[in-house]
């Protein structure tokens, strides 16, 4: 039975290859490689800039190096380098390749990428039988490479989903063939990376000397400082350091710039590199080419059949003056019903629209309106003000509490006011600190469990800030309890508890004397009004505060109107900071006389919200902001407040 067993294991070893001329011609030849054996992988002509990558590829796995390439989506820059891996491990020079996807799961697919072409490619059978004979024998069953025979001799196969292990195999100079057994390995950026190796049959240990990159960063990574600087860490120290001490190693990154100082655009800058644009140059007639998009746009609910016939006759009757002047960086790229790669651009950049189009195809993320401030994580970090912990100045005599309620956590800040709104933070955190609450218990109503979180969090705040005079919470998410919670706590505080409803802009609306439940003078883009269970409450316009409470923390520490953080040097502010500036101004703009504002939040963002709503009631505590230096007004709607309460 024994014998039986070994004998269905047993593969036999592989024949020589009959075309060592063809083999030879490519040991040193990437480029000619890919294109003779996998003529399908690239059946257009190449560009210039796959040739270029090609060449500072080849380079970097024969001598060590370290190449980026950002070129447009569809211009197969995985698929280029997945095939120059399988040249330099059939050829033997490189021996441990580590796959490095922003998941696991993305370099999975890599892995699997690898077992197709070296299963069903003919030409790399005939050509390398030392490594395809055997990952033939498989059968596409990864369960058979353990225990696989060759003659009686164990191969050392290995196909797992997260590791290629090709076959050990006698070296033999004359045909060319390397020294036995190579790796392939799938990582995630956030799995273990240090001290990867392997140990061959023959006992020799193996370490990664060539690193794939396949777009390390995710859209949430790029737009976060913290996390591309984490990533960027990672990179230059773990990944790039786990080669033996005496290999110079190889690296390649296919990337994809998301954003202006994004990883992707730190590593095109300090690696050998190759970017690529889609449109090289645009045509010079711009207003053929705004009609078409026009057209574009009017026959988007008609048929493709339909919309494709039309369009593609009104560039055939203008191609020659449509294309006059444009430069294609791939011009054989032509895609299925279109007429020319330029055509194809124009769709594209009409279907995905500008943002994706630039970001995508030209590797230049637009920035829709340069006049708009640009607000980052670090610059938010250097507003440090002197201030200890918790200590208020003596000129700033409003001292307010906003908190932002969700599923995990109350996350809070607290800010003292001077009279020409300048802020000091002095403090900000989540409740409860270093745990959840779980609002979505079993045991417990989902109503119940915020209400108790808040009483909670009434007792620590109130102890820690005696000084506090009012209390935000957002209203917006569980509306129910902390009405009800403002409505226990009417006289049961020593600071108001203000319910706050913050809307877009286009749904907010200027209050007037006639607005039913108005509760004293509006202010800012922001009101006090009664709803219907006698509770008050205060709408306000979230885009526009939100960009005004951003726009004070481009100010200096202490000028009229700033924001500032305290410094305590146990404390780091990056989450703080991270948060704060989650939330993104694309654009803004006037459109039939209403305010425009375009954001987009990657990312938590809940301390920009609670930073939000302290500046909200700072405005409605009577501080003015757009005229800085102005004293607190008496009649404002907090101190009306404040004298209804004393009726209750």
């Amino acid at each position: 039975m024994r014998e039986r067993r070994e004998s269905s294991r047993d593969v036999g070893r592989h024949e020589p290859t009959s075309r060592i001329r063809l083999k030879r011609r490519y040991r040193e030849d990437l480029a000619g490689f890919v294109v003779r054996f996998f003529p399908r992988a690239v059946p257009l002509r190449m560009s210039g800039k796959h040739r270029e990558f090609l060449e500072q590829l080849s380079d970097a796995i024969l001598h060590g190096g370290r190449v980026a390439v950002a070129l447009p989506r569809g211009y197969g820059k995985t698929t280029l380098i997945v095939l120059a891996t399988l040249w330099a491990i059939l050829y033997g020079h490189r021996r441990y390749v580590t796959v490095i996807a922003a998941t696991q799961g993305d370099a999975r697919k890599i892995i699997r990428t690898f077992k197709t072409r070296l299963e069903r490619t003919d030409l790399l059978n005939e050509v390398f039988p030392e490594v395809c004979h055997y990952v033939r024998a498989l059968g596409g069953q990864s369960q058979r490479a353990t225990g696989q025979l060759a003659d009686g001799e164990q191969t050392g196969i290995s196909w797992t989903t997260d590791m290629l292990v090709t076959a050990h195999f006698e070296r033999n100079d004359r045909f060319l063939e390397s020294a036995s057994q190579a790796v392939i390995e799938a990582r995630g950026m956030t799995g273990s990376i240090r001290g990867l190796q392997y140990t061959t049959l023959e006992g020799e240990t193996l370490r990664p000397d060539f690193i794939i990159l396949d777009d390390p960063q995710t859209r949430e990574s790029a737009h976060s400082e913290e996390q591309t600087a984490a990533r960027v860490e990672l990179i230059n120290g773990d990944i790039l350091g786990c080669a033996g001490p005496t290999v110079k190693i190889a690296a390649v990154m296919a990337c994809t710039v998301i954003c202006e100082g994004d990883l992707s655009e730190h590593f095109l800058e300090s690696w050998t590199s190759t970017r690529a644009v889609m449109v090289e140059r645009w045509p010079e007639n711009a207003q053929l080419w705004d009609r078409y998009m026009a057209l574009f746009e009017e026959l988007k609910g008609e048929p493709e059949l339909v919309r494709r016939r039309e369009l593609n006759a009104f560039y055939r009757a203008n191609r020659k003056a449509m294309d006059a002047g444009a430069v294609m960086s791939w011009p054989e790229r032509v895609m299925d019903g279109d007429l020319s790669a330029l055509q194809g651009a124009y769709n594209l950049r009409c279907d995905r629209g500008d943002a994706a189009f630039y970001a995508e195809f030209q590797n230049q993320p637009l920035k829709l309106n340069t006049s708009l401030y640009t607000l980052t994580a670090k610059t938010v970090l250097s507003r440090t003000n002197g201030l200890a912990h918790r200590a208020t100045p003596d000129d700033a005599p409003l001292l307010v509490c906003a908190a932002d309620v969700n599923y995990y956590a109350i996350s809070f800040v607290v800010v003292a006011f001077r009279s020409d709104f300048t802020a000091f933070v002095v403090d900000y955190g989540w409740f409860p600190e270093g745990g959840v609450y779980d609002a979505k218990r079993s045991d417990v109503p989902e109503g119940t469990a915020i209400y108790e979180a808040l009483s909670q969090f009434c007792e620590l705040i109130k102890t820690t800030h005696p000084r506090l005079q009012i209390l935000g919470i957002d209203g917006n998410r569980f509306t129910s309890p902390v009405n009800k919670f403002a409505a226990f706590s009417a006289n049961r505080q020593p600071f108001r508890v203000v319910p706050l409803r913050g809307v877009a802009a286009k749904h907010y609306r200027e209050p007037t004397r006639q607005t039913p439940g108005l509760y004293g003078a509006p202010r800012l883009r922001c009101c006090m009004r009664v709803n219907a269970e006698r509770i008050l409450y205060a709408p306000f316009d979230s885009h526009y505060w939100h960009m005004f409470q951003q726009r004070m923390w481009l100010l200096s520490p202490g000028a009229p109107g700033s924001a500032s953080l305290f410094t305590d040097a146990g404390i780091n502010h990056r989450r703080f900071a991270e948060q704060l500036t989650a939330d993104k101004l694309r654009d803004f703009y006037e459109r039939n006389g209403e305010l425009v504002y375009d954001w987009s939040t990657i990312g938590q963002n809940e301390m920009s919200d609670a930073m939000t709503m302290a500046t909200v009631l700072a405005n409605l505590a009577g501080i003015d902001p757009v005229t800085p230096g102005v004293t607190m007004q008496q009649n404002g709607p907090v101190a009306v407040m404040k004298r209804r309460r004393r009726k209750m």
